[in-house]
């Protein structure tokens, strides 16, 4: 037959060829047309979110969009839907069905680890750090984050679940954990633990199980699937860590798309897709090539709002996104992953302290993990680093010891981290050359809070406020509020080690949100500075020397950017840090 040839896919729309549906796609700049096919059943639902460490950029980017997004009333440290902290498979969802079901098939003794007179729970490793004082305690606690689920769901409209790993870790009675024990909590016990990797027909029996369970809570309620773009930490399988992931991944996104094609309550989105399609000039990853950038964040959520504006006359201040820095006074700006540790765990492993005694230490929080990169660079020998997060010091996570100094109380790995610098500070006591050990930390700064904290502190102090802030008013803050990190620096002190505290870097004045807190934090600095000179230790305010000495600032700054849109006015980038190294290696020698 003569004339214009045709195939079936002649009248195919633009979006169902490569070429004209991503490739002409300027990622980033431009919407995906056609790209999620969904319908939600309730105009401006009411949503709850839960899954891996992505479903928090997904809570924080709906919170701050003014979405009607149900915030869990018994954790607040985080935007959480629900108290469980990070569910990256569908089995440890389902175990908190369980947990209060009518016929209780759920053992809620279980995944309980007791150390130094508390009481830890392994199915949340990251809530109530500090542990519980009983067991009945602890299990009241899982009692009430399982009946608030219940009530959560029965005004949620929209569940979005993020599917993150087929890979975990599960103990001699079925019972599986967010997350390797030990890592964060508890300890490994080979005997006791084994790893599993789930399948596909079990990954979408359980996921149909969980249906089911939301169904009979909340009949009206829509189920939106959604498959976490962050790759694997690290892999106990056999096969090398991309192929693993990509297995995973493929298997989570394979059951995600089978349930939405079988069920109309279930619906599949493709942030998975949006992050992993291949672009010439990539924005989508931070430079470790696995931590999701805002700006990626951001643009998948554009394609989920498209989705949410035609179901509802709300509109979305995008402004909102870029919340005022007071408004954000007790956000550390992270989002909690539990796999991250593994890192920190492989690097302990394989970086024990030799059995010479090293007469630098360090310890505090990632300033102190960034200081040890550099001074690894310059082939300076030393132990320790970053122990806990700044929030983790700010925030007491510790307890004070006679026989250690204190203990870190936010992880197993800190707690590990800091044993080995104990042992190394031991070694220099057992054979009297303490004045042969020096000690570089920033405990007591963690400006990025504590500042806030001053104000506070002012407020409540003096309620009809106070004219001029003078070292007074820091020194009586420090007394009140810091007496535990004075505590544990004049103990180290008294042990004979050189201290040396080291201010945070002088950037918040380079930055919008912080700037108005650079006067602030450099009375914090001197005050600090007194306080050290008067308990007999070195204050190194780097701040002012590197005011003094350095004229390209701007070159020093950290290029981070928040999912909530702020600069990471906290840090400087690898530049600042080798520098800092290098003065500090120079007071030491003049010293």
């Amino acid at each position: 037959m003569k004339g214009v040839e045709t195939t079936p896919y002649s009248s195919q729309p633009h979006y169902a060829f490569w070429r004209t549906g991503v490739a002409n796609i300027k990622l980033g700049r431009q919407m995906f047309n056609q790209l999620v096919q969904m319908e939600l059943s309730t105009p401006s639902p009411r949503i709850s979110s839960i899954g891996s460490c992505f479903a928090q950029h997904v809570g924080k980017w709906l919170n701050n969009g003014g979405y009607k997004f149900n915030q869990s009333n018994l954790e607040t440290s985080q935007i959480a839907s629900f108290a469980f902290g990070n569910i990256y498979t569908p089995r440890t969802l389902l175990q908190w069905f369980d947990m209060t079901a009518e016929n209780n098939p759920f053992d809620i003794n279980s995944a309980i680890y007791f150390d130094n007179n508390k009481y830890y729970d392994l199915l949340r490793p990251t809530f109530n750090l500090q542990g519980y004082a009983t067991q009945a305690d602890l299990v009241s606690a899982r009692v009430a984050a399982s009946n608030e689920m219940r009530k959560t769901l029965l005004k949620t409209d929209l569940l979005i679940f993020t599917l993150g790993l087929t890979e975990v870790w599960k103990d001699k009675h079925n019972v599986y954990y967010p997350c390797c024990p030990g890592v964060i909590a508890g300890k490994f016990d080979n005997t006791v633990y084994t790893f599993h990797n789930f399948s596909y027909q079990e990954i979408y029996s359980d996921l149909e199980q969980i249906y089911t369970r939301l169904k009979s809570i909340n009949s009206k309620i829509q189920l939106l699937l959604t498959v976490s773009p962050v790759p694997l930490t690290a892999t106990m399988t056999d096969k090398h860590i991309m192929v693993a992931n990509q297995y995973s991944k493929s298997l989570l996104r394979t059951v995600a798309g089978s349930l939405s094609d079988k069920y109309r309550g279930i619906e599949y989105f493709p942030s998975y897709e949006l992050i992993t399609v291949s672009d010439r000039q990539d924005f989508r990853f931070e430079t470790n090539l696995r931590t999701v950038t805002p700006q990626a964040v951001d643009y998948v959520m554009q394609h989920f709002q498209s989705v949410i504006n035609n179901t509802t006359d709300a509109k979305l201040n995008i402004s909102s996104h870029h919340q005022s820095i007071e408004q954000n006074k007790s956000n550390d700006n992270d989002v909690v992953c539990e796999d991250e540790l593994l890192e920190a765990a492989n690097k302990l492993t394989k970086n024990q302290i030799p059995q010479v005694k090293l007469n630098i230490s360090l310890f505090g929080d990632s300033h102190m993990g960034k200081l040890s990169s550099a001074l690894s660079n310059i082939e300076i020998k030393h132990c320790g680093g970053m122990i806990m997060n700044g929030a983790g010091f700010a925030q007491h996570k510790f307890a004070l010891c006679d026989s250690e100094y204190f203990v870190p109380l936010e992880s197993a790995i800190s707690r590990k981290l800091w044993s080995k610098i104990v042992t190394n500070l031991d070694a220099h006591k057992q054979d009297n050359t303490q004045q042969h050990s020096i000690i570089i930390t920033n405990l007591g700064m963690q400006t990025h809070q504590t500042i806030y904290k001053f104000a506070e502190w002012l407020a409540r102090i003096y309620p009809d406020g106070i004219e001029e802030i003078s070292t007074k008013e820091f020194v009586d803050y420090f007394n009140d509020e810091l007496i535990d990190q004075l505590t544990i620096l004049l103990k180290l002190h008294n042990q004979g080690h050189k201290l040396i505290v080291v201010s945070d870097p002088p950037f918040c004045q380079y930055f919008q949100e912080s700037e108005a807190l650079t006067k602030l934090i450099y009375s914090y600095f001197l005050a600090m500075e007194y306080v050290c000179n008067q308990l007999g230790f070195i204050f190194f305010n780097a701040a002012t020397i590197f005011d003094q000495e350095i004229s390209d600032p701007e070159s020093y700054l950290s290029k981070v950017e928040f999912a909530d849109g702020h600069k990471d006015w906290m840090h400087g980038n690898e530049k600042y840090y080798h520098w800092l190294a290098n003065k500090l290696m120079m007071l030491i020698q003049d010293k």
